[in-house]
């Protein structure tokens, strides 16, 4: 108390000198509304390396354990990644090999290419930050391309590894360079926490080109990441403290018992009719010291049973729990509804409009934090091996590769509440010109190319089996009436 007082008048006083009135912001003012809140200032990377291991280790605890924080994971990683966000290569070829490594590429040999997408998406979750490791493999291994992406827990980067090594600046086992570039990550062999010996898991210094670090940024020059649930871990513990307490509550207030006590004066020989659970002393303690509901307790001479009565919160628990759950909500960027399942009161507006709000920052993150920083550097190297390797051939392909990386990530397309509403205002906005075809398109999961492709094989299909179906517009005007200029497919050209 007497260093913050210290510190306060100091602050005063050099505001004093400067001119500056102290309650001209109410934010920086040093009274007792104020006093001792926020009053340290960290760099972005001192607060993280000292917390992170703790943090990591209750998010995780959380997520195993809290419904609520379990299904927060689910529904991050089911809306930012889905059934994958995938590539649309401008070359056939390309896309086909692509297609065929994609089932190839976990070095765990489990999972597909977008398989790993949500195995690296949840562990960011978890634990603000997942790497990535490239494995270059031999040409006898029989891969479609001689590449696979090993996916390590970010314990793997020791966080309290700071140092200088030859010179070289080590900042929570990122190695950097002289101009602040990262040149190499000093992982763990193994995960530090399986318990092996110093001599069998050493630090391995890996080039920086051969790992991908994946994390959100908040601040410049933040160099790790911390877990989503970050703003809300002690309010998830404190919900299930309070949810254990009135459970136990309830669990005692369906207790049922008798107690019979004696008379001071009563004969001590004489212990009347013995008819329920008569607790002596030295056969399970001192007195009576279990409640056994349904029973009929005698009680010793002079004593008595009394409980607490603590007070009663159970009107207002369920709403003070439903305001407790918006705030771990907006903590961890969910909905209310997405994170409880809880969809009383909701109509479609208001649905919709929560819906756009998060799908707004979905796609954010998906664009910089999915593709960007995963997707993107993993495809590079994709292509840079399959070239090299001679899986492609592709005349010029140092002039040609940024053209060739020029690719399009389609990610899941969301559903709406009601699709056909979304579906008649995409046609308005086609029509007047406000929105182009390949956009519509690349929403539901398709580039205009293959969509296209796939639009004329049908309707080839339907030609040779002598259908006509409402879906083509050639045949088929909207309201269901033939096209007049509908062309005969069985008619004589000449005529």
């Amino acid at each position: 108390m007497g260093v913050m007082s210290t510190l306060s008048r100091g602050m005063r006083r050099a505001a004093s000198r400067l001119g500056i009135k102290a309650s001209a912001y109410e934010g920086a003012s040093q009274g007792r509304r104020m006093a001792g809140r926020g009053v340290s200032t960290t760099g972005p990377n001192t607060a993280i390396g000292y917390s992170l291991p703790l943090l990591k280790s209750r998010s995780r605890h959380a997520v195993r354990n809290n419904a609520y924080a379990s299904g927060a994971r689910e529904s991050y990683v089911a809306n930012l990644v889905g059934t994958g966000i995938r590539p649309q290569w401008s070359d056939p070829e390309i896309q086909k090999l692509w297609d065929r490594w994609a089932g190839e590429a976990d070095a765990d040999g489990l999972d597909s290419f977008y398989g790993l997408q949500a195995l690296a998406i949840g562990s960011q979750f978890e634990a603000g930050e997942v790497l990535g490791r490239f494995r270059y493999r031999r040409l006898s291994d029989g891969l479609s391309v001689p590449l696979q992406l090993q996916v390590l827990e970010a314990d793997h980067l020791d966080a309290s590894h700071s140092t200088t090594l030859d010179g070289r600046v080590i900042k929570m086992g990122i190695e950097m360079d002289g101009i602040g570039q990262r040149r190499a990550y000093h992982l763990w062999r193994y995960h530090p926490a399986e318990r092996l010996t110093a001599q069998i898991n050493a630090r391995v210094p890996v080039p920086a080109d051969q790992v991908l670090h994946l994390y959100r940024r908040t601040r410049p020059g933040q160099l790790r990441g911390v877990p989503e649930l970050t703003s809300v871990i002690v309010r998830l513990y404190e919900i299930d403290a309070m949810q254990d307490a009135t459970l136990a509550r309830q669990k005692l207030a369906q207790l049922f018992g008798a107690f019979v006590k004696r008379k001071a004066d009563a004969d001590p020989e004489d212990e009347g009719p013995f008819f329920g659970t008569h607790v002596e002393d030295g056969q399970s303690g001192d007195g009576l010291e279990e409640f056994s509901p349904g029973g009929i307790h005698y009680l010793e001479d002079g004593e008595e049973v009394t409980f607490s009565d603590p007070p009663d919160i159970g009107s207002s628990y369920t709403n003070w729990l439903r305001t407790e759950m918006h705030a771990v909500a907006r903590g961890a960027g969910l909905t209310h509804e997405q994170l409880t399942g809880d969809l009383q009161g909701v109509n479609y507006s208001s649905i919709r409009a929560g819906l756009l709000e998060f799908r707004r920052r979905a796609e954010m993150l998906q664009a910089d934090l999915v593709i960007h920083k995963w997707c993107r550097p993993i495809a590079a190297k994709w292509l840079d091996t399959a070239v090299s390797s001679g899986a492609l051939v592709i005349p010029d392909y140092a002039r040609r590769r940024a053209d060739m990386l020029a690719i399009d990530w389609i990610a899941p397309k969301w559903q709406w509440v009601d699709p056909v509403k979304e579906v008649t205002a995409d046609l308005m906005e086609v029509r007047a010109g406000f929105k182009p075809r390949g956009e519509a398109a690349a929403e539901r999961g398709w580039s205009l190319d293959q969509l296209d492709k796939e639009i004329a094989r049908g309707n080839v299909s339907a030609d040779d089996q002598g259908l006509v179906l409402d879906s083509d517009p050639r045949r088929v005007a909207k309201n269901g009436t033939a096209q007049a200029n509908d062309p005969d497919p069985d008619a004589d050209p000449d005529q």
